[in-house]
């Protein structure tokens, strides 16, 4: 029984089956086969068939050989040229070199799994192709289906259980016949028979449907998508029946969908589509909706050549209809014939919003003008522009960043023009601003912004006014915004030359024009709103110290301001306005006699007049005081504070707080005459002032004092503190003396000041530390002792110690050095080099850099004017909470400050170079050391040769230098012991080596003999005594083992046929032979040897047939064999002329 199901693998592709003919082109002229007559009848229709294809040829002669076997290389030729095949360039067989002739069809033919090497790397390529080997590949090239009863062949015994399958296949199918009852599967297949095989198998009809899906996307629109890519449109032939299909392109996001433009359809009738005649499958015709309204969401686009850009229409329709599926035409003309700058034209379906997005890509910079319309009707069309450029032409930046500011406060923008075609800054380019709110609107609806002072508008009743900007030489421009309570969204768009022609026919450019347009060049910026962002701070007030204060200029009590954001973090350089509550709350009754007090340098030396402001730290805080006047006439005074940020003034400092202002009231203070109530302890400096920060070897006096209720100092009190117990923590790094005593870092001293005071100061150096110190005691009243004893515990006060090499933190002195990659300055003055300081790189920090003139710089500026600075640089260096300011001084002369990376790298380079020199001036002899210690050091010294001191690190550098000394001082001496070990050992590895396991009856014996060996050789423990063991132990083992006796050679027996022409002489032997390929010289002609590879058939190829009597010799190798060794044998190869007869004799 014989069933068959014929389908195309490689041929019958997702697109349509049909496409065989376009794989197989007509020749033109084919070539004309000289020995078609000796083509076997049932062959020649087959072969003039294929040769008037191109698929296959005949020799150089024009002889096509019909019955010589063909080889697997000539297999893999007609295949790939017949089915179009590609390689991949990495098919690797140790026998098909890249240079040879086949190398390109083998390859596509083995990439596309037509064929299969055979075993141990090898292709055989000059191999004859069996029978068997034919049917797989065509079974397999094809994808035939099918099976057959193969019992009906005398010789079915002899099919391979390989081979079975395929042979089953081919003769359900009709490919291979047999031949007087045979089926031949082992023998050699002529180059006709393969020709016939072949012609027979893409014969067969192909019946399957073309795999693929259909799908209506509207009323004129048709997706078919298929299982691969479709590379050739227009290869394919669509047909819909009812329907004229009016174009058919591939869509763009999907390289396997193609797009069909059809008449319109009839809602709910059945339509089929074919491909080159073969149903790809149906669907349904869908109602039209036509919209009635075409707008570009975007008039102006940019695109970057080489990417993708989208462009979008959004569709207006009738109440009630669906806007989405609605075909859009996006059209976009390009030069005629110009294969950069095509004519582009496509369609998009909108979405479930009503827009239609397309997107396509140029490779040459210009403008397009982009129309989109409705699919069928171009009434409904909105035209916009492209503008592609090598690099985005127009883009803007934020230099300052958020989205909400101030009232009152600027935001600012850069602008950068770059030309269309080289993509370089362009200087010079005159660019108009705008706000997008502020355009085509009326007056009343006018956003409160300006644009570098400038109130951009254009108004539907002509009023026309933008910002204009110019760009530098780096292509850039900046601008800025303000405004109040508005929102704003900058675009910058191209400016159009106004020009006049002169008399003479010069053209002058009179200005610029100011009006916007959706079509021009334009880039838009991201809104920012200006409104009262201070209405979502929030203010925090605490009293420092208890309800009641004293009065007095130099008591009061302090208040302590932090001002948050909405979303709690510190507000920085806030401004805060504070009153007395009494005095704003309208009730006269309640005006309170309590005033702010000015502070200068920390001191208390006036009261101000009215309402104050005070400005946040860049941790969020301030402060303030309030105070009365000493008298009778202020005692039972209060105050309440109240602190609020002005959200209406520009200023930030209106007297008046308006509803819904930020605010917050702070706790009561009462005033009354001073009376002692606590203790406080102070550091005091030389000069008796508080002080908790000292210089060198400034000393440090603790005393306890004793204060009244506003935490000042009494004097006077008649109370005295002798006797006070100090305990002093050293908490910095170094040693201090507390007293004469000595204290290094984290220990605790306690001692009794019986004046009432210790001396803490530096140790001898001056070096940096710090201290916390603790007191407790009680004061005692000098001179009545009816009086009670005032206790005190566990006051606590703090200082630190500053080197003088240190920075203070307000310095100014001559900067040394500076180094970019530590990111830090060394300042000096008359006295000393101070310590280094960071100028950048520490996150908790902010840097500040000014110029001599007090102009900002930035942080890369400030490194620039320090390296290429001529002469010496002063500098002062100021710290303000966590703000670091650097202040550019003008300089009397000196030396300029030095890059400490600059010059460490030069010193590395020196330092490198002399080393390389040493060691190749006097080179160290190699035996003079031990192996594994010299080619540490041979290594360290090629890395070091291998440094490009110009663009390598300084730390690289040093480090190769390092890497070369350290290897050379590991380096240790060769001994006598070591020779002779390194000998011992290279005597066990020549042992080993020459082991080979066929010498030998018990091949699991000998590796494990090796092996054993093997471990000793790799171990670095062995020792010369070791290696000689594992050396000795191996002969004896293997002596102990039978070894394999193989018998001679056998040369095979020779059996010569030839060609037609004499000219092919085939030699075939009874066993395998391996021959060169070469030359060969028989009587007087020359030919050609074709190289065999353990194979029984030899080819000689003479240039023209023998006239007269030759003889050659040949050399053949045999294989060896579990029984039988190698050999090599000589053969006479010799024509007799007279009788036309080949011998091949085999001679000693």
């Amino acid at each position: 029984m014989t069933k068959s199901n014929k389908s195309r693998k490689f041929i019958a592709t997702s697109a349509t089956a049909a496409l065989v003919a376009s794989a197989i082109v007509p020749v033109a002229s084919a070539a004309q086969i000289n020995d078609f007559n000796s083509i076997s009848q049932y062959a020649q229709e087959a072969v003039q068939d294929l040769n008037d294809r191109g698929v296959i040829k005949g020799d150089q002669k024009g002889n096509f050989n019909p019955k010589n076997p063909i080889t697997r290389a000539e297999a893999a030729t007609i295949l790939t040229s017949a089915l179009g095949l590609e390689g991949s360039g990495s098919t690797s067989f140790n026998d098909v070199k890249k240079s040879a002739w086949y190398y390109d069809a083998i390859d596509a033919a083995v990439s596309n799994g037509v064929f299969q090497g055979q075993g141990a790397g090898k292709f055989n390529p000059s191999a004859n192709l069996t029978r068997s080997e034919a049917a797989i590949i065509l079974v397999d090239a094809f994808g035939l289906e099918g099976s057959a009863d193969l019992s009906e062949f005398k010789d079915s015994a002899s099919v391979k259980s390989w081979a079975t399958e395929a042979l089953e296949i081919a003769v359900a199918n009709g490919v291979m016949k047999g031949d007087g009852g045979n089926l031949k599967p082992n023998a050699s297949i002529s180059r006709q028979e393969f020709a016939v095989m072949y012609h027979r198998t893409e014969a067969l009809e192909v019946t399957e449907e073309v795999s693929g899906s259909v799908k209506a996307i509207n009323a004129t629109t048709v997706e078919v998508t298929f299982e691969e890519d479709v590379t050739d449109v227009k290869a394919l032939d669509f047909a819909i029946e009812g329907l004229t299909i009016s174009n058919a392109v591939v869509k763009q996001t999907n390289k396997k969908t193609v797009v069909l433009t059809t008449s319109a359809q009839t809602a709910d009738v059945e339509y089929t589509v074919t491909v080159n005649g073969e149903k790809v499958g149906s669907f349904k015709g869908v109602s039209a909706v036509v919209p009635t309204k075409v707008d570009l969401v975007s008039s102006s686009v940019q695109g970057k050549l080489g990417q993708q850009v989208s462009v979008q229409a959004k569709v207006t329709v009738a109440a009630g209809q669906s806007a989405a599926g609605i075909p859009v035409t996006f059209s976009i003309p390009g030069n005629n014939n110009d294969a950069v700058y095509p004519t582009v034209t496509g369609e998009a379906i909108t979405n479930a919003d009503g827009v239609a997005t397309y997107t396509y890509t140029r490779y040459g910079a210009g403008t397009d003008a982009v129309t989109a319309y409705a699919t069928g009707d171009r009434s409904k069309f909105s035209t916009g522009y492209v503008f592609w450029g090598v690099d985005t032409i127009l883009t803007i930046t934020e230099v300052t960043e958020g989205a909400t500011i101030n009232n009152g406060a600027n935001k600012t923008y850069k602008v950068t023009y770059k030309h269309p075609t080289t993509g370089k800054p362009v200087s010079g380019k005159t660019l108009n601003v705008g706000v997008k709110e502020n355009i085509d609107v009326t007056v009343d609806k006018l956003q409160n912004v300006t644009v570098n002072g400038t109130k951009v508008v254009q108004t539907s009743d002509a009023n026309t006014k933008a910002a204009q900007i110019k760009t530098d030489s780096k292509g850039e421009a900046t601008f800025t915004v303000s405004g109040s309570n508005a929102e704003a969204t900058p675009v910058v768009f191209e400016a159009a030359a106004t020009t006049v022609t002169n008399s003479n026919g010069t053209v002058t450019t009179t200005g610029y024009s100011q009006e916007y347009t959706a079509d021009k060049l334009q880039a838009t910026a991201a809104k920012v709103k200006f409104g009262a962002v201070q209405a979502d701070y929030t203010i925090e007030l605490k009293r420092d110290g208890g309800e009641v204060a004293a009065t007095g200029l130099t008591n009061g009590r302090k208040y302590n301001v932090v001002v948050k954001t909405k979303d709690g973090k510190l507000a920085a350089n806030e401004t805060v306005n504070v009153a007395f509550n009494e005095n704003i709350d309208g009730v006269i009754s309640t005006v309170t006699s309590a005033k702010f007090v000015k502070i200068v340098d920390g001191k208390q030396v006036s009261f101000e007049a009215g309402n104050i402001t005070v400005k946040t730290n860049s941790k969020g805080e301030a402060s303030f005081v309030i105070g009365t006047d000493l008298g009778s006439n202020f005692e039972n005074t209060y105050a309440t504070p109240i602190a609020w940020i002005d959200i209406n003034n520009q200023s930030g400092k209106d007297a008046n707080l308006d509803k819904g202002e930020p605010t917050s009231v702070a706790p009561i203070s009462y005033f009354q005459a001073a009376y002692l109530e606590g203790s406080k302890l102070v550091s005091k400096n030389a000069q008796g002032d508080t002080e908790d920060k000292f210089v060198g070897k400034e000393k440090a006096t603790f005393k306890v004092e004793l204060t009244n209720q506003s935490g000042k100092a009494v004097n006077n009190s008649g109370y005295v503190t002798n006797d006070v117990s100090y305990t002093v923590y050293n908490t910095g790094a170094n040693n201090v003396f507390v007293n004469g005593v000595e204290i290094a870092p984290n220990r605790v001293h306690t001692l009794i000041a019986t004046n009432g005071e210790i001396i803490v100061e530096a140790n001898e150096k001056g070096e940096s530390t710090s201290v916390k110190v603790l007191a407790t005691g009680v004061a005692k009243h000098a001179t009545d002792n009816t009086k009670k004893d005032f206790a005190f515990t566990a006051k606590e006060a703090t200082a630190t110690f500053t080197s003088t090499t240190e920075l203070t933190n307000l310095f100014t002195g001559t900067i040394k050095s500076f180094n970019t990659d530590k990111q830090t300055i060394v300042f000096n003055d008359k006295d000393s080099v101070k310590d280094p300081v960071k100028y950048a790189g520490e996150t908790d920090k902010k840097y500040v850099y000014k110029n001599i003139n007090g102009a900002p710089l930035s942080e890369k500026q400030f490194v620039e004017y320090l390296d290429t600075a001529k002469e010496a640089v002063k500098a002062t260096y100021e710290v303000k909470d966590d703000v670091i300011t650097f202040y550019i001084q003008p300089s009397t002369g000196g030396d300029k400050p030095v890059n400490e990376l600059t010059a460490d790298k030069e010193a590395a380079k020196v330092a490198l170079a002399a080393a390389i020199k040493t060691e190749t001036d006097t080179p160290l002899l190699k035996a003079d050391y031990t192996p594994e210690t010299f080619v540490v050091y041979e290594a360290a010294l090629t890395a070091a040769k291998a440094v490009n001191v110009e663009t390598a690190s300084t730390s690289a550098i040093q480090k190769a230098t390092t890497t070369l000394a350290e290897a050379k001082k590991a380096l240790k001496p060769s001994t006598s012991s070591e020779a002779e070990k390194a000998a011992a050992k290279a005597a066990l590895d020549v042992a080993i080596k020459a082991v080979k396991e066929e010498d030998y009856k018990s091949p699991a014996a000998v590796k494990a003999f090796v092996k054993a060996a093997t471990e000793v050789l790799n171990n670095p423990a062995s020792t010369t005594a070791d290696y000689n063991k594992a050396k000795s132990d191996l002969a004896a083992n293997l002596a102990t083992l039978e070894k394999v006796v193989l018998g001679d050679a056998v040369a095979p027996t020779a059996v010569v046929t030839t060609s037609a022409d004499n000219k092919v002489v085939t030699i075939t032997f009874t066993s395998n032979v391996t021959v060169p390929a070469g030359t060969i010289t028989v009587g007087t002609e020359t030919g050609t040897i074709a190289a065999v590879d353990n194979n029984k058939e030899l080819t000689i190829t003479l240039g023209k047939a023998l006239a007269a009597d030759g003889t050659a010799t040949i050399t053949v190798k045999t294989p060896a064999t579990a029984t039988v060794k190698a050999g090599e044998f000589k053969y006479e190869v010799k024509y007799d002329f007279a009788k036309n007869t080949w011998t091949a004799t085999e001679t000693l």
